[in-house]
């Protein structure tokens, strides 16, 4: 076993052994950066945004959203519910499922397998995978409704392309020799039968004639254009994967160009169709106020002081394409460290901030420090920064564009659930 894996398994342990609830809450936020426990908070924050939008509005947020997990579809209210108050490992939530379902031992290590860098081992992990959750009825009615239309949103974006090449080698045809009929019978060779064909594969209502016809679009694919084909699959299935996991590698580095980074997230942003608009920072801030979390496990002293900080200023507000903390990101929730134990006594480390609460509060700047040093989780939370508690202050970052309602709501639940833990924090250390 790797010494990830090892330390993956004590945290898994660490938070199964806690005693009560409240710790298991705490340990599922000191380490919700890490693998185990982020895709749990990222999960449920979406899932939450999600069910928050009006029915008519939700596959507009669903079809941006890298964090909508199948799994939050199969869950009930109740066990909705234990995972806000606990925040678990994300693969024990599988497990709350996957046992009541029956499935192996074998199968469950499957499905909780991680893919591998392997391009072609992973789709083939994938297919195991889809095989297993087919087989046991493990995808929701409604999750399946969002990967159809994820997948007529990439076929759309793929008939860009091909309107681009094929448009443009018809409009040669007809320079060529002035005879309208010549394009049009080149079109008919191919372009306009198979994006007929895929048409129908999204539109007919019934299901098996759908499939069907898609098979038979991509053998017409293949045998039409097999060179086409080829480089399809590896422009789409390789060197898009590699592309992205090198610019995701590269991407903090000081090499990598900011000019760069700019071209890139501006350029992912106008393919992707998310039309977006001026920061108006006033604007988030009323989103963010404005969420409603309708929640026994959530104390209201935790709503009221995120609201509060919103309200005042405190919580920092970010716009990704200037901030550009990662390539593909449309919104996130992070902390900045403000304040760092050092024995018994507690060093400041972001006095602009400082000075900031000192102005809210009409107070000195050297009375302000003094009084987050006596008692600093009164105005900070808390985190787990280098293996050791830190205090820190909220940063929320939200792409201004027709979704910034899910992205706000999404990314001040994740705040809230934050004030919660930092009101447990302070109770246990009191």
């Amino acid at each position: 076993m790797s010494k990830e894996n090892e330390e993956i398994e004590k945290l898994y342990d660490l938070w199964v052994n806690a005693k009560d609830e409240d710790d298991k809450y705490l340990i599922g936020w000191l380490y919700w950066n890490t693998s185990l426990f982020n895709p749990t908070l990222e999960g449920l924050s979406a899932y939450k945004a999600y069910r928050n939008l009006p029915k008519e509005r939700r596959m507009e947020y669903a079809l941006y959203s890298s964090n909508l997990f199948d799994i939050f579809f199969l869950l009930n209210d109740e066990q909705l519910d234990f995972i806000e108050r606990t925040l678990p490992p994300y693969p024990y939530i599988g497990e709350m499922i996957w046992k009541n379902r029956n499935l192996s031992e074998e199968e469950i290590n499957l499905l909780k397998e991680r893919l591998p860098r392997n391009p072609i081992k992973a789709r083939k992990l994938i297919k195991e995978k889809e095989r297993i959750l087919k087989k046991y009825g493990l995808t929701s009615e409604e999750y399946a409704s969002i990967l159809e239309k994820q997948k007529e949103d990439d076929w759309k974006d793929f008939r860009k392309i091909m309107i681009l090449f094929y448009g443009t080698t018809a409009v040669e045809a007809y320079l060529a020799t002035y005879n309208p009929w010549s394009a049009f019978f080149y079109l008919l060779t191919f372009p306009i039968p198979y994006q007929v064909l895929k048409y129908l594969s999204f539109k007919l209502p019934n299901k098996r004639i759908r499939n069907y016809i898609d098979k038979i679009s991509l053998l017409y694919f293949a045998a039409r254009s097999p060179l086409g084909l080829a480089i399809s699959t590896v422009e789409f299935g390789f060197l898009t994967s590699l592309i992205s996991k090198a610019i995701e590698k590269y991407w903090y580095s000081e090499k990598f160009p900011n000019v760069l980074r700019k071209s890139i997230y501006a350029t992912q942003t106008f393919l992707s169709d998310l039309k977006t608009k001026e920061f108006d920072e006033r604007e988030i801030r009323e989103q963010l106020y404005n969420i409603r979390v309708d929640s026994l496990s959530i104390p209201q002293t935790s709503i009221n002081r995120f609201k509060e900080e919103v309200d005042n200023g405190i919580i920092e507000l970010e716009d990704p394409r200037k901030v550009l903390l990662h390539p593909w990101a449309i919104s996130w929730f992070r902390r900045k460290v403000v304040a760092i134990p050092e024995g018994r006594e507690i060093k400041i480390v972001d006095k602009q901030f400082v000075r900031k609460l000192a102005e809210k509060e009409g107070t000195f700047l050297d009375k302000m420090e003094m009084e987050i040093k006596k008692y600093p989780t009164k105005y900070l939370g808390f985190d787990l920064w280098n293996g050791r508690i830190v205090f820190t202050r909220d940063v929320i970052g939200v792409l201004p564009c027709y979704i910034l309602d899910a992205l706000a709501y999404k990314e001040g639940y994740i705040a809230i659930l934050g004030k919660k833990a930092d009101e447990l924090f302070e109770k246990k250390t009191s």
